[in-house]
């Protein structure tokens, strides 16, 4: 946790241990942090299933060393993270996406220095729960707000399996929405905790904290916090990156954090006023960059095959939702277990009930409501009439885009349909149909 009092100066940080076990019964345990087991009740038995976790705040005052030791840090170096904006206060960033960009940059300052990789899969509703006075799982790591007492700025939590030492299995930041006057010197403190490190005994770094030493308005990692995270992690890795611009016409397009499939080892940016965008990956990584709408702005897909050195890819966006809308859930991908779905169902006439589970990875539209009004849209505008005939027909025009979405091309998209007898149909050949999706409904099929 990090403290920051209007003159830069930090008060102290504290943990308190959690033992959930398998019958997920939550075991409040010593605030001093005393190695204290809890005991299952009924038929739980110990085992994978069994927690741990510990937060970090203004309370605690036993002695700090460089890491965390009865943990042995995330798996392979990757943690997955997700962003929820409620309780962002303007005061402190103006938006969500100059949010992001602060907790990215202090991302790669980590990634920068040992073999650790963010992955943001999207924002999410999720709180930070590893944060409560009684820290509890979800499953879900987030970096969040919440309302603190100042001269906290921040708190962390992790949580690890047991025996000890056990991998980290979750981590949550929450951010003070009251009381923050250097959001990138907290978050990037708190990262350090979310990584397993504990609070130096070495002055005037970024882990820097009671009781062996004061917290400092440092926001550059130091030769002591890389050597922390070196001890986990080991040290970073030469990757291959993949940068450029993404504009609508002559304007840079800011606040776009790409997702990525598969997204293992694959850490990327948002990209700032001017659209500089970069992600690292995995060498000889083949996979999507894709990305929800920015405000008005929607974020083509791109494919990258086998990248193994340096790629450069710039990104033209588009203005609006087509009246052909094939990405639903808002996601930047035309994904058949998704969308595809969705459009059919409310071609057949579904109800909204039908829409619940829907959204793809980094979805944006993730409720069976905000998927059902976006099918309906382009449905009630007939923007789903793929074949041009009289009527939207799940059998023709569903069939056709469905096929599309599944990599289907040529004669195999048509064959079997009877498209040549559909009332009116004006598109009946695979050129006709995928000319109209790409230039109508924003496709690249």
């Amino acid at each position: 946790m990090h403290c920051l009092r209007a003159s830069l100066l930090f008060a102290a940080t504290c943990l308190l241990p959690v033992c959930v076990l398998a019958s997920t019964q939550a075991i409040r345990l010593d605030e001093r942090d005393a190695m204290v087991r809890g005991e299952t009740s009924g038929d739980a038995a110990p085992g994978p299933a069994q927690l741990r976790s510990r937060r970090f705040d203004a309370l605690d005052d036993e002695p700090k060393f460089i890491r965390y030791t009865e943990t042995t840090g995330w798996p392979g170096g990757i943690v997955h993270w997700r962003y929820n904006d409620s309780g962002r206060p303007g005061s402190i960033v103006a938006s969500s996406a100059a949010a992001l960009a602060v907790i990215q940059a202090a991302m790669a300052k980590w990634t920068a220095v040992c073999n650790v990789t963010f992955i943001y899969d999207g924002t999410s509703t999720a709180t930070p729960t590893l944060v409560n006075p009684s820290p509890t799982f979800d499953g879900v790591n987030v970096v969040g707000w919440q309302a603190q007492s100042a001269p906290q700025t921040g708190v962390a939590g992790i949580g690890w399996s047991l025996p000890e030492p056990g991998p980290i299995i979750e981590g949550d930041v929450a951010l003070n929405n009251t009381y923050n006057p250097d959001l990138a010197v907290t978050i990037v403190h708190e990262l350090g905790h979310l990584l397993g490190l504990k609070h130096s005994d070495v002055s005037n770094v970024v882990m820097s904290g009671p009781p062996l030493t004061s917290y400092v308005a440092q926001s550059n990692l130091q030769a002591d916090d890389i050597a922390g995270c070196v001890n986990i992690y080991g040290p970073a890795t030469a990757l291959p990156t993949i940068s450029g611009t993404i504009t609508n016409g002559a304007a840079g397009v800011a606040g776009v954090s790409f997702c990525a499939q598969p997204s293992a080892g694959v850490s990327c940016t948002a990209s700032n006023a001017s659209g500089a965008y970069s992600c690292t990956v995995p060498s000889g990584w083949t996979g999507r960059l894709h990305s929800p709408m920015v405000g008005s702005n929607r974020i083509p897909a791109q494919s990258f095959a086998n990248v193994t050195s340096a790629v450069t890819r710039n990104v033209s966006a588009s203005s609006g939702v087509p009246g052909c809308n094939l990405d639903v859930d808002n996601n930047g991908l035309f994904d058949a277990a998704t969308d595809g779905v969705a459009i059919m169902r409310r071609m057949l006439g579904f109800g909204q009930s039908a829409f619940a589970g829907l959204a793809g990875t980094c979805a944006a539209n993730t409720t069976a409501s905000a998927i059902y009004a976006a099918t309906n849209a382009s449905y009630n505008a007939a923007g789903y009439n793929a074949t041009g005939g009289s009527a939207t027909l799940p059998a023709t025009d569903g069939a056709v885009i469905l096929r599309a979405m599944l990599g289907l091309t040529g004669s195999a998209v048509t064959n079997g349909l009877g498209l040549a007898s559909e009332g009116g149909a004006s598109r009946t050949s695979w050129t006709n149909i995928q000319s109209w999706l790409n230039t109508t409904c924003g496709a690249n099929f």
